[in-house]
């Protein structure tokens, strides 16, 4: 299987998205190849069977030269290779834009959202995906009917405790985020 990957960086040293980079690595495993579109690249370390493009924005170029160069890059993959599927990580701008180009070649989206700001983006990506994809219910602030709740991607190998507690310890229980209104964080 070939797929078409929309991200929103791509970038090993990022705080926020350097997870990306190993989701990248796993579905590897399991394409055939994997090219990916991303809206910001840096740090990349990614198997033989993955490209990475991205449309400039740590190069400073601008929202409409971004635009240009995300159709640049996706004429120059689609003329070049057949894709199965695309599949885009939290840039419903990027599916709005492809879908045009994709939809006509029976090319399947799948969106992957995950944050609770609705914006007229979202609704139109949302109507123009094939299938939505969150990590729990509450992720998605759309309509449902599209939506498939699949958990977060959280690589248990490197997330999970290390056995060291005694078995009689009481448990410690760390509640970790943002102090935000934004978040909800008591």
């Amino acid at each position: 299987m070939r797929l078409l990957l929309f991200n929103l960086a791509t970038d090993l040293d990022d705080p926020m998205l350097g997870f990306t980079a190993d989701w990248i690595s796993a579905l590897a495993e399991r394409m055939n190849f994997i090219h990916v579109i991303t809206m910001r690249s840096g740090k990349v370390q990614v198997p033989g069977n993955v490209r990475v493009y991205s449309v400039g924005k740590e190069r400073g170029y601008s929202e409409p030269r971004r635009g240009i160069e995300f159709y640049r890059l996706l004429f120059r993959i689609l003329s070049a290779d057949r894709i199965d599927v695309c599949f885009s990580h939290m840039t419903p701008i990027f599916t709005v834009l492809a879908a045009p180009v994709l939809k006509p070649a029976g090319i399947p989206i799948i969106t992957w959202y995950a944050h609770p700001s609705l914006t007229w983006t979202l609704k139109l990506s949302h109507h123009l995906s094939d299938r939505i994809v969150t990590g729990i219910p509450a992720s998605y602030p759309y309509r449902h009917d599209k939506v498939d709740v699949i958990g977060h991607g959280v690589d248990t190998d490197v997330f999970s405790p290390n056995g060291g507690a005694p078995a009689d310890a009481p448990p410690t229980i760390l509640c970790f985020g943002r102090l935000s209104p934004a978040k909800d964080h008591p």
